[in-house]
């Protein structure tokens, strides 16, 4: 067993690194690349239902248990524009920048059927973990182009940046009951909290040049907090069968209210995409997060060797929750457009001579941007225990292109033409948990 988990976790390493899901630029915008389950249920496509919205659901006949997750989010980011020949043919991609930073993230639970102390089907969970990662880095370096007879013709002549930190964080207290024997109902309350946000872009000049975005040095450094928030959430669970139980979870919208020192979310104008300004004054506005509603469906197959196979259905009303109200000089709003999006995730555990799991899982995404960001990513993990201690490993990835303006225009120009974005993701964790 030790040398399978030991080949496997190679193995998703490997395409951890290389095999990659993105929208990284858009995460300030709206929450992306969420993985917010345990590393068992990531692994299929993050389908399984127990665990994903409200632990204390699925917590019932089961011990007291502590966890702790850790996370690697690494990705990739190309943006190259078209190289036109003389008969105006598109002759190939040039990438003029490539960053591929990661970062890491802890996240932990705590749960326990409270049945046999209260005499009452009760359940209780408590977690903390990421829920909207904002952080990104955008680095191009700018070179010059020197004419015939100098030796260095392209030397670094400064730096396009943008640095943005901090993440939104959750507390989430959840608490259920059984109704008879087939039944379960949870409620959970998310309190959401700001942890160290921040936003720089601008220019750093080394020699000035027509390629840089300004004449000198200029850095736009904006402080950013957010009004704290609650949302709630439902949960049920029916066992139909032995085997077979369907899930049913909902949420109701929210608002979060961002206070900064002079963003400014805007459309851009060729794209009508989201896009930030920036002013001399503080600002606010509110991003409405949709309503979620889901469906969810977990079956033991009845075959020798030990099956798992779990489904999603999500539903999110983004098309109702698209305009920003932005409190900047005057009170404004900002229609984005967005579109109501459909998810489906679909994962199977099988064990492997009953000793060993082997998990993998499927899942479609519909963006709230269009039909352009619509993503497929593939999920893969694994996992052992050894007495009260379980150990799960789990791998996500996929990849995304779209069209997108010049982040920073060289100072005079006026670029007309899009380039094009290659955005890529993969997210690793470990879960580790101890049962009492």
């Amino acid at each position: 067993m030790h040398f399978r988990v030991k080949h496997i976790s190679i193995f998703i390493t490997i395409l951890g690194i290389n095999l990659i899901l993105g929208q990284g630029y858009f995460s300030t915008f709206f929450p992306v690349n969420n993985f917010s389950m345990d590393a068992r249920a990531m692994a299929m496509g993050g389908a399984d239902f127990g665990s994903v919205e409200n632990p204390a659901v699925g917590s019932f006949g089961k011990p007291l248990y502590v966890s702790f997750d850790i996370s690697r989010r690494s990705y990739t980011e190309k943006r190259s524009f078209p190289v036109i020949d003389m008969f105006d043919d598109v002759v190939t991609q040039n990438v003029y920048v490539l960053n591929r930073p990661a970062f890491s993230s802890v996240s932990w639970a705590f749960g326990n059927d409270l049945t046999k102390y209260l005499k009452l089907p009760i359940s209780l969970s408590i977690s903390g973990a990421p829920f909207w990662d904002m952080r990104y880095e955008y680095s191009e370096e700018v070179r010059a182009s020197l004419g015939p007879g100098v030796y260095n013709r392209d030397p670094v002549v400064g730096y396009h940046l943008v640095n943005i930190e901090g993440m939104i964080q959750s507390i989430k207290l959840g608490i259920a009951t059984k109704i008879g024997s087939k039944v379960r109902i949870g409620l959970s309350l998310e309190s959401l909290y700001e942890n160290d946000l921040s936003y720089e872009s601008g220019v750093n000049v080394i020699d000035q040049d027509d390629a840089l975005a300004a004449d000198t040095t200029m850095m736009h450094n904006i402080s950013l907090s957010i009004d704290g928030a609650v949302r709630p959430s439902m949960e049920s669970i029916i066992d139909l069968k032995k085997h077979l139980s369907l899930g049913l979870s909902y949420k109701p919208s929210a608002d979060i209210v961002f206070q900064t020192g002079g963003l400014v979310p805007i459309v851009d104008e060729k794209t009508q995409l989201p896009g930030l300004s920036f002013s001399d004054s503080t600002s606010r506005y509110t991003i409405s997060l949709p309503q979620e509603l889901a469906l969810s469906m977990s079956a033991r197959l009845d075959n020798p060797t030990k099956t798992k196979v779990t489904g999603r259905l999500s539903y999110l009303d983004w098309e109702n929750h698209d305009t920003q109200t932005v409190n900047h000089a005057s009170i404004d709003t900002v229609d984005f457009k967005y579109q109501s999006t459909i998810g489906l995730s679909f994962g199977v555990e099988h064990w492997i001579l009953n000793k060993t799991p082997f998990r993998f899982g499927f899942i479609y995404s519909e963006s709230p941007l269009g039909s352009e960001f619509e993503i497929t990513k593939v999920s893969i993990g694994s996992g052992w225990v050894y007495d009260n201690i379980s150990v799960d490993i789990a791998a996500i990835f996929g990849s995304l292109e779209y069209m997108y303006t010049d982040l920073f225009v060289p100072e005079g120009q006026n670029s007309s033409a899009l380039e094009r974005v290659n955005e890529s993701n993969a997210v690793l964790k470990a879960t580790i948990k101890y049962s009492f």
